[in-house]
């Protein structure tokens, strides 16, 4: 699908939302600070949102562009089934999930749970993907059953995270980039056949060599990986830039002090299943990593789910998380429109 070009615009200059729908359909911010979603919502029952996006998709995306995040409620999503059946009409190429950091099963063909993590734990906000070459523009979080309490998706402007970090620390990574080192294989993480989704050793290389990824074989037959990236990127419509990386959620000071404690003494700094650096291989200080915590949640926001609830995220301009929740919960994930990005090459001088 040829994608059309747009202009992002701000909350300032955003015209008012205007749609002859009649009265099937209401397009409103969600919040009263207009910060997204956009909430799309069905006035009338079983309304086929599939058949109804058919010809919107230009109108759809340009809202998407302003608000980072739409959120259709009311529509005919009741089950895994309708939800299946309406990514199965999507414009876009699906993907499946390598690179694999967290556990999730297969609901469908490039359809999956979201991640499988403690209820009483939560999950900080990230962008998908951010350490990938090739990731996906476009995520959908389908609400099948919403929880009893909590167990919200809080989404942040990636956009505005960028303008609150502190100019300093931006300027570095802008310069250097960040470096994802990853140890797949010594009872911590991840080991490689599961994160390859099978591969064999050879499938595996050729993946790295065509995915710009350095890696060694360790002598225990584990596997550890580098992968350097820009911190920052251009969403390849607007032109805006956005924050986009994983140096907080996976650095050591994003883990509870015990953990982290007993982490290092397990395997040492070089063998922990995630770490995060400057893209020169330098150290990324625990102030610097508590200080890009702290403006993720300065950008938070959240709802309450509603069974049937379908929240699309532009991947580039929103993260995304999970908050603890109690009861049962089942959130389907699936993610489309790949996107490559260039060679980042980081500044040493």
């Amino acid at each position: 699908m040829t994608r059309p070009t747009f202009k992002s615009r701000s909350k300032a200059d955003r015209k008012p939302i205007a749609f002859d729908g009649g009265n099937l359909v209401s397009f409103s911010p969600l919040f009263e600070d207009e910060s997204g979603p956009l909430l799309i919502k069905a006035n009338v029952p079983n309304i086929d949102l599939g058949k109804w996006l058919k010809d919107k998709y230009d109108l759809v995306n340009q809202y998407l562009y302003d608000y980072g995040a739409i959120l259709y409620r009311d529509f005919n999503l009741h089950g895994d089934d309708e939800f299946l059946k309406y990514m199965q009409s999507v414009p876009y190429e699906m993907l499946n999930y390598l690179e694999r950091s967290s556990p999730r099963k297969t609901i469908a063909n490039k359809v999956y749970t979201s991640t499988i993590y403690p209820a009483d734990q939560v999950i900080p906000l990230h962008n998908e993907n951010t350490a990938s070459i090739t990731f996906a523009l476009k995520v959908w979080f389908f609400c099948n059953k919403s929880a009893n309490s909590g167990g919200e998706t809080p989404i942040a402007d990636s956009r505005r995270i960028l303008q609150r970090i502190d100019p300093g620390i931006l300027t570095k990574f802008r310069k250097l980039g960040w470096l994802l080192v990853r140890n797949y294989g010594n009872h911590l993480g991840y080991d490689w056949e599961e994160a390859f989704d099978g591969m064999d050793k050879e499938s595996v290389e050729r993946y790295f060599r065509s995915n710009q990824i350095d890696w060694k074989w360790l002598s225990d037959g584990g596997l550890q990986t580098r992968q350097q990236r820009s911190a920052t990127i251009i969403h390849p419509v607007t032109g805006k830039e956005s924050w986009f990386n994983h140096v907080a959620f996976w650095h050591p000071a994003n883990l509870a002090p015990e953990i982290r404690d007993f982490m290092l003494k397990e395997v040492g700094e070089d063998g922990l299943p995630y770490n995060t650096y400057f893209g020169d291989g330098s150290k990324i200080p625990d102030e610097v990593a508590n200080h890009l915590r702290d403006v993720y949640l300065l950008e938070k926001r959240k709802f309450s789910w509603q069974e049937g609830d379908l929240l699309l995220v532009d991947n580039v301009l929103t993260s995304h998380g999970r908050e603890s929740y109690e009861g049962e919960r089942a959130i389907r994930v699936a993610m489309a429109e790949p996107h490559t990005r260039p060679l980042f090459v980081p500044d040493l001088f």
